[in-house]
């Protein structure tokens, strides 16, 4: 399994979850997962933050989470923005995006943190998704989690991590268009897919919609509508048939499921015009919200489409840690923090997942940083400003210790010295033996040098016998090996059998024939076709055994290569081609 561990943080507007996943080479691994509700009011976005906070600080203690972290941010706390731009290079598109959204956004961007992502492309235009933060959002949210022992290394936003999680999965994404439909507490998005990219719209209808409308109905706060709503259709609380709560709830439910559904079917239709007549062939439900009792089933209906839950535990090994009650709750929570994980983990060699963007600025993580080591740096400073004083206290009695340990070490000095005496006289034994080693060891040095080269001569021998089976060089024999040592300037040649000239390089001597093959149609041809055709197959066969040749791994280079087709070799007649090589190895 490997050694990397990711802390991944999802930030609802209902609720956070915290999960560490690992990789284990062909699975994601879910180590540990916990889940936290936010109780704040809903209706001030303000107090979101500090709610996140305390929820991660719970996380923090139950998990034990500490160092870096990545987070993910709801799409509705940020800024967004879809935009098409001209297909550029990838030096210019950076300024001809951040020119156009300069145009559509409601702060200038020079006082935003953005990133974006190509979601589209036809050829001619793409299809920008930007997201933006303001940095003093980001940068209070960071300084609170660096006091949680935490090291926030990105801010990314959810809606489009749905599209990595499909890719993960398997399914296929390439052939047909899909729709996933992720309702949250406060919004829905929906990730329209199609074979040349994705598109995100965001609705606002979510879970709270249901829940205001239980309140109101009801005549109860928001919070306790919000319990009633988890517990009815969570199956937790039974109603008596008789209870007229009962009619209320199904009523409340039936209309939020009717305004989902037509705003649903609105962005089916707009989606339609933008990609001229394209319709969505299959839904997925996501998120929190599609818990709620009936929905894929009316959704299924009103738009005449098969449906299903996108359920990320089909890429995940759950680790020992998690409890049946938390795996019940994670094919609704986890697909964004799967998603994030797989573009971290998972090998993307088709360029396949959406690149993670990152609302977290560079300068921000490095001052974050320092932030974090400061404490280290104060202790360190105390530490070295005290580094002098146990010398100081100990500088009285210093000279009366070194008299005692000057006449110690001169008792000492005494018996090392008889002890030196003795171990010399040993030494020179020792050193007796060791020029005797060094003599039997010169002696018996050719016959290792000998060994060895018979061991590379015979791998010489089982390379060139691969020639038989060769699809380049087969119908290959050799009519004569020869090894020679490389005589020295006015000394004769050394015949083979003397290999007392280890150090001398040894060459090899080469010869033989091999069968230039043409197939029935082009040896029919006429003389001269067949005559070319036949000497374009020998070049081809000269390259293929030179190649092979120099592959061999005691060839050190051909000094000499010589082919004849005619004379030794009859090329035309049998159609053979005599050969010989002069080569320098490195025996």
């Amino acid at each position: 399994m490997s050694s990397k561990r990711e802390i991944v943080i999802n930030c609802g507007i209902s609720h956070v979850s915290a999960s560490i996943f690992s990789f284990d080479g062909s699975m994601l691994v879910l180590e540990k997962v916990g889940l936290h509700t936010l109780n704040f009011d809903y209706t001030q976005d303000t107090l979101w933050i500090d709610a996140v906070i305390s929820g991660i600080q719970e996380l923090c203690e139950e998990l034990n989470l500490k160092g870096n972290a990545r987070f993910i941010f709801p799409g509705s706390f940020l800024l967004t923005k879809t935009i098409r731009v001209p297909r550029v290079e990838k030096d210019k598109q950076d300024k001809i995006v951040g020119f156009e959204l300069s145009q559509k956004m409601p702060f200038p961007l020079a006082e935003l943190i953005w990133d974006y992502q190509i979601i589209d492309d036809d050829g001619v235009e793409q299809e920008i998704l930007a997201f933006a933060v303001k940095p003093e959002v980001a940068e209070s949210f960071c300084e609170k989690l660096v006091l949680l022992g935490l090291a926030p290394i990105q801010i990314t936003p959810a809606p489009i991590l749905d599209y990595n999680a499909l890719r993960a999965s398997g399914i296929g994404l390439d052939e047909s268009e899909t729709l996933v439909v992720n309702m949250g507490a406060k919004s829905t998005n929906l990730l329209f897919i199609n074979p040349t990219g994705f598109l995100i719209r965001s609705i606002a209808v979510g879970g709270n919609a249901l829940s205001q409308n239980l309140a109101d109905r009801l005549g109860i706060l928001f919070e306790k509508a919000e319990e009633v709503k988890k517990s009815y259709f969570s199956g937790q609380m039974a109603l008596a048939p008789e209870d007229p709560n009962i009619q209320n709830i199904e009523s409340c439910a039936q209309q939020f499921l009717a305004r989902a559904s037509q705003e649903i079917t609105r962005s089916i239709v707009t989606y339609k015009r933008l990609k001229k007549g394209r319709a969505p062939e299959r839904i997925f439900l996501a998120g929190r919200g599609a818990l709620l009792r009936q929905l894929p089933e009316y959704i299924s209906q009103s738009q005449q489409l098969s449906i299903d839950y996108l359920d990320p535990t089909k890429i995940l090994n759950m680790g020992p840690n998690i409890s049946p009650e938390m795996q019940s709750l994670i094919p609704f929570m986890l697909s964004e923090p799967v998603g994030l994980a797989s573009s971290l983990f998972m090998e993307d060699e088709t360029k396949k997942f959406a690149p993670a963007l990152n609302l977290l600025p560079s300068s921000k993580i490095s001052s974050l940083g320092f932030k974090k080591k400061k404490p280290l740096l104060y202790a360190a400073c105390i530490i070295f400003s005290l580094l002098p004083l146990p010398q100081l206290i100990k500088s009285t009695g210093e000279l009366e210790k070194l008299k005692t340990f000057h006449a110690r070490e001169i008792s000492t000095t005494e018996e090392m010295e008889l002890d030196l005496s003795q171990k010399k006289k040993k030494h020179e034994k020792f050193l007796f033996t060791d020029r005797l080693a060094d003599e039997v060891k010169n002696k018996n040095l050719p016959f290792v040098r000998k060994q060895e080269t018979c061991w590379q001569i015979n791998d010489l021998l089982n390379q060139l016998q691969g020639t038989l089976d060769h699809p380049e060089v087969k119908d290959t024999w050799f009519d004569n090996l020869t090894l020679v040592i490389e005589p020295t300037k006015g000394v004769r040649r050394v015949p083979q059998d003397s290999m007392e000239g280890a150090k001398n390089k040894i060459k090899l001597e080469l010869s033989g024939r091999y069968l230039v093959r043409a197939s029935e149609e082009e040896l029919s041809a006429s003389n001269e076709k067949k005559r070319d055709t036949l000497i374009d197959l020998n070049s081809q066969k000269q390259e293929a055994l030179t190649a092979y040749l120099n592959g061999v791994s005691v060839v050190e280079k051909i000094d000499r290569k010589v082919f004849s087709i005619e004379g030794k070799g009859d090329l035309f007649g049998k159609y053979f081609t005599h050969f010989e090589y002069e080569i320098t190895t490195n025996l």
